[in-house]
């Protein structure tokens, strides 16, 4: 994949001035950063693919991730360009010539399930490779997040997606938007080529069904939350063998 990349980082909090009402009725002035909230226009072969709201960082992995759970391609190696403009609005990607795209255009909310149009992609769904998970590796992810990211500890506004790799390392990564933090860890891997059944996520958001279609896309095989499943994520998880883990905390978790 060749990069034609300007983008560079920019901005992803800003300062914000609040009048703070106190309980006993005193009004007191305070400042605050808050997390930027930023837009960025894919096109595909020309042809505008999908807008994603989202923090303006890691947005190179941002596109390849949400292009590869989407099943628009079937790796890194299906791209002949990707390029992402100075301001991070514009996102441009060339496949290369074997690679068919069926065109849509979606715009996806930042955080509620059913707010967007899947597509059938040029994979289907498989049914992932049974893992002995190690528990000691999910509390070491939740020990990670317990932690906090660094967006998170000053704006209180991220979600995170941690990714452990087969060697022990942890990359993480944080957004507005939950699907966008995964999407971010599974483009890092692509990109860094790990072994994604080797490979385990680590969500703070809740599990809805399209974030386990996404794991499944992806072919990480252990999907893991701080929070809550919902019935459709579980039914999918059963169906294609994603080992999910919910409730996930330093102390305990619980195995679906």
């Amino acid at each position: 994949m060749t990069n034609k990349k300007d983008f560079e980082q920019i901005n992803t909090t800003e300062n914000i001035s609040w009048n703070v009402m106190k309980a006993d009725g005193t009004v007191c002035k305070m400042t605050d950063e808050i997390v930027v909230e930023h837009n960025i226009e894919v096109s595909v072969n020309g042809v505008r693919a999908f807008i994603l709201t989202c923090t303006p960082e890691h947005l190179r992995e941002l596109v390849v991730g949400r292009l590869f759970t989407e099943r628009i391609i079937g790796g890194v190696d299906d791209i002949e360009r990707l390029f992402i403009c100075g301001e991070g609005n514009i996102g441009e990607v060339i496949l290369k010539d074997n690679v068919e795209f069926r065109p849509y255009t979606g715009a996806e909310p930042t955080c509620c399930t059913g707010n967007k149009e899947y597509l059938e992609g040029i994979r289907e769904l498989s049914v992932l490779p049974e893992v002995n998970l190690d528990p000691k590796n999910v509390f070491e992810l939740s020990e990670r997040f317990s932690e906090d990211g660094r967006l998170h500890k000053s704006t209180s506004g991220t979600h995170s997606c941690y990714i452990r790799f087969e060697d022990g390392s942890i990359a993480g990564f944080e957004d507005i938007g939950r699907h966008n933090a995964l999407d971010k860890a599974v483009g890092y891997m692509l990109l860094e080529n790990k072994n994604p059944e080797k490979s385990i996520l680590y969500t703070t958001g809740r599990v809805s069904a399209d974030m386990v279609e996404k794991t499944i896309a992806a072919g990480v095989p252990v999907l893991v939350s701080k929070s809550v499943p919902t019935t459709k994520a579980v039914s999918l998880s059963k169906e294609y063998g994603l080992k999910l883990i919910v409730k996930a905390w330093p102390d305990s978790f619980c195995m679906i």
